[in-house]
């Protein structure tokens, strides 16, 4: 019987769990284009993501884990819903690209609402757990060549 009940929790855990993604994604359209003539060429769009379960909006029962190099996807009694923690992925990931990030966005979403597993059924908690879920996107650019500024200078030079 205590086998069953804690095959039900795990199993119950496994669903309601966090979840951390990176996803990059990449075109001809995107790679034949250019943000700014001659300065900046864009390579990739990235696309961050984390989501989680919270006791009362703060106190963190399982995230996706955003750890690099972890084998296990979630961490628990852990806030990695994090932007700061997400940010840094991106940097990170950008430097692996020796490349730049322009035109970050970030959007936060909490729901105090969550669909019964295999259905499309809403099942309230209100406040009692909540699901936070966080995106950081941006563009990697290759820096281009320093384009020099149109403006003389007092002695006539550029």
């Amino acid at each position: 019987m205590k086998i069953l009940a804690l095959s039900i929790v795990v199993l119950f855990a496994i669903m309601l769990g966090g979840c951390y993604s990176m996803d990059v994604g990449t075109n001809t359209a995107l790679q034949n284009s250019e943000l700014v003539e001659g300065v900046d060429k864009p390579i990739e769009h990235v696309l961050i993501s984390n989501y989680g379960w919270y006791l009362f909006n703060c106190i963190p029962l399982v995230c996706g884990n955003a750890t690099p190099g972890e084998s296990f996807p979630w961490k628990f009694f852990t806030d990695h819903v994090n932007p700061i923690l997400l940010h840094d992925r991106m940097m990170t990931y950008a430097n692996s690209k020796n490349a730049n990030v322009k035109n970050i966005m970030f959007t936060r979403d909490e729901k105090v609402f969550f669909e019964v597993p295999g259905t499309e059924i809403p099942c309230p908690i209100p406040f009692l757990v909540c699901y936070p879920e966080i995106q950081l996107s941006g563009v990697l650019v290759k820096p281009g060549k320093t384009v020099k500024s149109g403006v003389k200078g007092k002695d006539g030079s550029k």
